[in-house]
């Protein structure tokens, strides 16, 4: 049996992911926000009569002290993880800061995930074949990064800070296979592609219209998770991988990309005052 860690889990991709792994037989960590949405994962549990595979932390993961706090949590409830998968997610159009001081793309989609990767490496490097999930599209490319203000307190755009939020997730897995896997726990990106699942955020009329249009061709969640649920079966050789949907596409890394991973690196490790 594994012990698998979810954020996001107690909605769309990472729930139907949650779930699946329950029936599995797999101890399953979800990290979310909601009581709510977490007590009808619970309800969902107990009536596949598997509640006491299913432990649920609640946190607000654009903040940094709650990411932290679980991280110790789960530290001290749990002696192994065998699978991280980041996949917590919330898009919105207008540029918000956290209580912390914080952008809100970078704080969640890119320092949560740093976060939760770092905080919880040690409890993998002995699981039997560890590996991260981060649910990521990636390949937004160097310029991305804007590296005098990464919190964008100038010129701000949604698109510029989601662009930059893919470049640094990049340099996040290359960093961390290369100074903290230990030669063991793999990383893996996955882009699901558009599955139908709830999609959180706070839109726009007319762009919450187009999304909602596009969810007709949408394949549904159970397929879209498919690819994870073969990744935590069975984790790449490579240290280093990415996938659009099932299928492997290529991640070539250049002396440049480990430049700026080390750059991501500093940045990120000045801002949180490690």
């Amino acid at each position: 049996m594994k012990t698998i860690v979810i954020s996001g889990g107690t909605d769309g991709i990472g729930r139907a992911l949650a779930i699946q792994q329950i029936k599995a037989g797999n101890t399953v960590v979800v990290i979310g926000r909601s009581p709510a949405k977490a007590q009808a994962l619970t309800d969902e549990a107990a009536r596949l009569g598997a509640a006491d595979r299913l432990h649920l932390f609640t946190a607000d993961l654009s903040l940094v002290a709650d990411n932290r706090r679980v991280i110790e949590e789960i530290g001290t409830r749990f002696d192994r993880v065998d699978a991280l998968v980041l996949c917590a997610a919330f898009l919105r159009m207008d540029r918000v800061e956290t209580s912390e001081g914080i952008e809100h793309w970078f704080a969640l989609f890119y320092l949560s995930r740093y976060l939760l990767s770092h905080g919880l490496a040690p409890l993998m490097t002995d699981a039997p074949a560890p590996v991260v999930v981060n649910l990521a599209v990636i390949g937004a490319g160097a310029k991305a990064m804007n590296w005098d203000d990464l919190m964008f307190t100038r010129n701000a755009s949604w698109t510029k800070a989601w662009a930059q939020a893919r470049r640094a997730n990049e340099l996040l897995g290359i960093d961390f296979t290369e100074n903290v896997s230990a030669g063991r726990i793999r990383y893996a990106f996955v882009n699901p592609e558009f599955v139908k699942s709830s999609f959180a955020g706070k839109f726009s009329a007319p762009v919450r219209f187009l999304v909602k249009l596009a969810g007709v061709l949408a394949k549904p969640v159970e397929k879209g998770i498919l690819p994870v649920v073969a990744l935590i079966e069975s984790p790449p050789q490579e240290l280093l991988s990415s996938f659009r949907g099932a299928k492997r596409v290529p991640l070539e890394v250049s002396a440049a990309d480990r430049e700026d991973a080390e750059r991501m690196r500093r940045e990120t490790k000045s801002l949180l005052n490690d």
